[in-house]
């Protein structure tokens, strides 16, 4: 499932004004329309690596004056090594002669000792939301308070292949949010690649390490005791550059959570077709999840 609509780093400095604000700047109240990218540095360099992979470059602003009261600078090192800063232009042409040490991700988005997400996250989501919105076209569903949640659950998924968010309602409440992650007792078959991508048999592949967005969402209710046949699942999926993977059709492609969700009872199951959500019930998802199972279908 390839991505279809790919992004230059050009196009993404262009389309940055317009997704960078106070809401997103490290310095609310530095911001201004006049400087879009203020503050935006870590943010803008974590959404870039999300794009166009390589290696997050920080260092210190310390030892300058006039930028002192900034802390720190961050920029992105492209795969083939270059260097390239997305937010050089909130100096006015005067950025320092920075060195920059290597950063991961987990270091920027995590605290080392509580493992809690920092600050950063909610701008970074924000961030990734209205750039996936701008590059689909301004799609509806972008509007959707769960959809939303959906892709601030999936963004966080270490899924190699794709990511997914799930939202569980009870009674019109919700009551899950989460994402596709690693199965802890089986994170040796993750790395450094996923062993999924040998796997051709598209059933088989659907095993591999990671637990699914909608197993981990039906197995915490079960836990809390919630009733799932009182349930209604929404499940989204999204590229590993944050654009959507839309459905043309009310349907299900995993059989391996329809098997689930069926023997659990769930009210209803909803999927993102074209511009909103649609309802599936549990036999429809199944039927449908076979049917791409045994190749009767392709995604």
């Amino acid at each position: 499932m390839p991505t279809s609509n790919v992004i230059t780093p050009e196009e993404f400095r262009v389309l940055l004004p317009q997704i960078c604000d106070e809401r997103t700047s490290n310095d609310d109240r530095g911001w201004t329309p006049e400087n879009p990218l203020y503050a935006h540095c870590a943010v803008v360099s974590l959404v870039a690596q999300d794009l166009f992979g390589g290696e997050l470059l920080r260092a210190s602003l310390l030892p300058y004056p006039e930028f002192a009261h900034m802390g720190s600078h961050y920029w992105n090192q492209l795969p083939d090594g270059n260097g390239i800063d997305f937010t050089y232009p909130q100096f006015f042409g005067r950025r320092p002669p920075l060195v920059g040490k290597l950063k991961s991700r987990e270091y920027v988005l995590y605290d080392p000792k509580t493992k809690a997400p920092r600050q950063i996250m909610g701008r970074y989501k924000l961030l990734a939301l209205r750039l996936a919105s701008i590059r689909s076209g301004g799609n509806l569903l972008f509007d959707d308070p769960i959809y939303q949640a959906c892709f601030s659950a999936a963004i966080e998924s270490p899924c190699q292949k794709m990511k997914f968010g799930c939202v569980i309602t009870h009674n019109g409440s919700v009551v899950y949010q989460g994402a596709n992650k690693t199965i802890p007792e089986l994170c040796s078959m993750c790395g450094p690649k996923c062993i999924r991508f040998s796997i051709t048999s598209r059933t088989e592949s659907m095993l591999g390490a990671c637990g699914h967005a909608e197993e981990w969402g039906m197995w915490d209710l079960v836990f809390r005791k919630t009733p799932l046949d009182e349930c209604e699942l929404y499940v989204a999926g999204f590229y590993l550059d944050g654009l959507p993977w839309i459905k043309k059709a009310s349907e299900h492609t995993c059989l391996r959570c329809a098997v689930q969700m069926h023997n659990a009872h769930l009210k209803a199951i909803h999927v993102p077709v074209v511009d909103r959500w649609q309802s599936i019930t549990t036999k429809e998802a199944l039927e449908t999840a076979r049917a791409y199972a045994t190749k009767e279908k392709t995604v």
